[in-house]
């Protein structure tokens, strides 16, 4: 509560900090804590929590002991409070009536009762005071040995932490179509012995529940999404290594990829290491976010496939607005810089793709993140 401890500082501003005095603003912070969670409890706001919190204790001039050495006096200013024994023993006036003790209250704790009996009996903070830091310690220590044993598991096991935490039930991740064989790597699919964590609805955006329906965004996928979901390593394998100048295997490479029936203009003499092409026509029962994903996955699997291509041109249009086109560049790069690896022909195999897949391309924002930096603006 750095806002509370912050206003008893500021009520403790110009006031000697004898033992007694820095012990009792201890004891005041720990009461404004404890009433600001009763307010907080009672369905008060944090906001409104905190200026109820500050306004019982707006002045500390009446508990304040200013000269502990004074012990004698029997004076006080203001509304100090009077009755408190001093060492001689004398006790309270028995016709002062105690404006703390006779304030009506229905809500939390004042913090000025409290702090009375604290004044009252100032020797029973001390165990408290002692004891704190012990408890602190041990509570470091058993987090210390925590994360110690996370770590060594880690290690052991090659366990990865979750991208967020969602409190929520972890579900697995199946196999979309576990008959496809060893030429494709379907999404839910995972190499032997990986332990990689389970992708779930909150921090992926494109999922696969244990039925093997496609998610995307929290949304039942389209044809598309599955289409991508379940494009394989195996058919970009076949086109490992194409030339750029082989005009004929550039297009049966990009027509085998999703979205590839409406792939035209395949333009490969833009320059020695710059593919041209378009995706013409898209129909519009196409969802945004299956395109963008069947987009980032194309142009990855033309990266691993055709290694001297550094740079790709992609113009995409739409079948209810033919003339409202939209343009893409995607830069070697920087794909490679999102995905933190080399996209070349090492990664056409199962774990390379698992990686691709699962590791990034599903993961939530990936892909609107690496579509919008490409996307261009019309010369």
């Amino acid at each position: 509560m750095n806002e509370l401890r912050m206003y008893v500082e500021h009520l403790f501003e110009g006031k000697v900090l004898t033992p007694e005095n820095i012990e009792l603003k201890e004891e005041i912070y720990g009461n404004l804590v404890a009433r600001y969670e009763d307010l907080i409890a009672s369905g008060l706001d944090e906001s409104e929590a905190i200026a109820q919190t500050k306004e019982s204790m707006t002045s500390i001039d009446d508990v304040i002991i200013e000269n502990p050495t004074d012990s004698s006096s029997d004076e006080c200013d203001g509304d100090d409070i009077s009755d408190v024994a001093d060492e001689s023993g004398d006790s309270h006036d028995p016709d002062q009536v105690d404006p703390v003790a006779s304030t009506p209250h229905d809500g939390p704790t004042p913090i000025t009762e409290n702090v009375a009996v604290l004044h009252q009996q100032p020797e029973q903070s001390s165990p408290r005071k002692r004891t704190w830091p012990f408890v602190l310690a041990c509570v470091l220590i058993g987090l210390l040995v925590m994360g110690i044993g996370f770590a060594g598991c880690s290690l052991m096991f090659g366990i990865k932490a979750f991208d967020q935490y969602d409190g929520e039930q972890t579900e697995h991740v199946e196999n979309v179509d576990a008959s496809r064989g060893e030429g494709s790597s379907g999404s839910g699919s995972t190499a032997a012995g990986n332990t990689n964590p389970t992708p779930t609805k909150k921090n992926s955006e494109i999922f696969i529940d244990e039925n093997g329906q496609v998610w995307v965004d929290g949304e039942l996928g389209d044809e598309l999404a599955e289409e991508v979901v379940n494009a394989g390593y195996g058919v970009v394998a076949e086109y490992v290594d194409t030339d750029l100048a082989d005009a004929a295997k550039v297009e049966a490479l990009l027509r085998s990829l999703p979205m590839g029936e409406y792939a035209s203009d395949v333009d490969v003499t833009k320059g020695v290491d710059v593919l041209s092409l378009a995706y013409r026509e898209l129909p519009e029962t196409l969802e945004g976010d299956s395109v963008d994903a069947a987009l980032a996955y194309d142009v990855t699997a033309v990266f691993c496939a055709m290694p001297l291509v550094n740079e790709i041109q992609i113009t995409l249009t739409e079948s209810d607005e033919p003339l409202d086109e939209s343009y893409y560049v995607f830069k070697r790069d920087e794909v490679q810089s999102r995905y933190g690896v080399r996209l070349d022909d090492l990664l056409v195999n199962e774990a390379g793709w698992h990686q691709i897949k699962e590791d990034n391309l599903y993961r939530r924002k990936f892909v609107e993140n690496m579509v919008d930096v490409a996307e261009k603006e019309w010369k």
